[in-house]
């Protein structure tokens, strides 16, 4: 499978397959940036290996909201 391939570069942030889905999972459905943020900061992932690992998951996000409007 192609996404196993970017888990080799994520060194120690994601390690197994099953945290790796746990991740995209939260990713896909984070409703805001700034849950994509706090995402990130979760799995310690520093933005720029996010980019550089899960190109698609990061484009994705581009279109998300800075904030949740619901929280308001």
């Amino acid at each position: 499978m192609q996404r196993f391939m970017d888990e080799k570069d994520c060194g120690e942030f994601l390690v197994s397959s099953r945290e790796l889905d746990s991740f995209e999972l939260a990713i896909k459905t984070a409703r805001s940036k700034a849950d994509v943020g706090e995402v990130l900061r979760i799995y310690d992932l520093p933005e720029e290996n996010f980019v550089g690992s899960f190109p698609d998951l990061a484009k994705s996000v581009q279109d998300l909201p800075d904030e949740d409007s619901l929280r308001a």
